[in-house]
C-alpha cells in the first residue's frame, strides 16, 4: 500500500503558525502593535511571508487593522464573546450531527484525546489539550470546511481563555464535562450530547464574562515605538520547520 504523502508547510504557513502560537500563547498585549519588518527580522525571513500572515489573521478576526496603526492585537471585549462562543458551540453541534462511524468509534478517539494529560497547575497546557479534545470532535465529522471554520471560530474564544481564566480548577471542569460529553455520545443520545456541550461552552462564555467584569477598564494603548522584542529562539523555531 502506498504511503500517504508527508505534508510540508510553505514559509508563508510556517510563519503564520509562529504568529498565531505568539498571539495565542499571549505573548503581546491588547492594543500592541505588531511591527512587521521587527517581526521579520526576528524570524530571519523577508516582510513578504509576515505580512501575507498578518493579513490571514486579520481576515480571521484575530488581528485588527488600521491604515495609520498598521496591525494590532484587539480588544477583548464583551460583545465579541458573547457573539463568538454560541456560534462555536453550535459548529461543534454540527460535527456531531455529522460525525461518521459508529457511537464506540467516535468515544474512542475522544478517550484517546482525553488521555494525553497536563497538570492543571500548567494553564497553557492544559488549555491546549482542551482544545485538542474539541478539535478530534470537530474532525470525526469527515467534513473538512466545518474542520476548517470551527478552527477559525476557536482560536478566538482561545485568546478569551487563556488571557483570563488563569484557575487551575477550570481545567478539571473541563475534562470532566469532557467525559459526561464523550458518554452521551457513546451511548447514542445526541440531544444529551447537544445539550451538554452548550453547557460545556456556556461555562466558560460566563467565567470569561466574569473576568472581563472585573477587570474593568482597557490596558492603556502602546507608545507608537513599541516593538516585539527580537529572539534567535524564533528564528530557530521557523529554520527548524524548513
Amino acid at each position: 500500500m502506498k504511503a500517504a504523502p508527508i505534508a510540508r508547510l510553505s514559509l508563508r504557513q510556517q510563519v503564520y503558525s509562529w504568529v498565531l502560537r505568539m498571539l495565542l500563547e499571549g505573548r503581546w498585549p491588547e492594543l500592541a502593535r505588531l511591527n512587521d519588518s521587527a517581526l521579520a527580522s526576528e524570524l530571519g525571513v523577508s516582510r513578504t511571508p509576515i505580512r501575507e500572515a498578518l493579513i490571514q489573521l486579520e481576515t480571521e478576526g484575530l488581528l485588527a487593522g488600521d491604515p495609520n496603526r498598521g496591525f494590532y492585537i484587539p480588544s477583548l471585549t464583551r460583545k465579541e464573546a458573547q457573539e463568538i462562543y454560541p456560534i462555536l458551540w453550535s459548529l461543534e453541534q454540527l460535527a456531531v450531527f455529522l460525525a461518521a462511524g459508529s457511537a464506540q468509534e467516535l468515544r474512542k478517539c475522544l478517550e484517546h484525546a482525553a488521555s494525553r494529560t497536563s497538570p492543571a497547575s500548567d494553564l497553557v497546557a492544559a488549555l491546549k489539550q482542551d482544545r485538542a479534545w474539541h478539535a478530534a470532535l470537530v474532525e470525526s465529522s469527515g467534513n473538512q470546511r466545518l474542520t476548517e471554520l470551527t478552527r477559525r471560530t476557536e482560536a478566538i474564544t482561545r485568546r478569551y481563555a487563556s488571557a483570563l481564566l488563569r484557575d487551575s480548577t477550570v481545567a478539571e471542569r473541563r475534562a470532566r464535562e469532557h467525559s459526561q460529553i464523550a458518554e452521551a455520545l457513546a451511548n447514542e443520545q445526541p440531544a444529551r450530547a447537544f445539550a451538554l456541550l452548550k453547557m460545556h461552552w456556556r461555562a466558560e462564555m460566563e467565567e470569561v464574562l466574569q473576568a472581563l467584569e472585573e477587570r474593568g477598564a482597557k490596558p492603556p494603548a502602546p507608545g507608537p515605538g513599541d516593538k516585539p522584542a527580537a529572539s534567535k529562539r524564533s528564528r530557530a523555531a521557523i529554520a527548524g520547520n524548513s
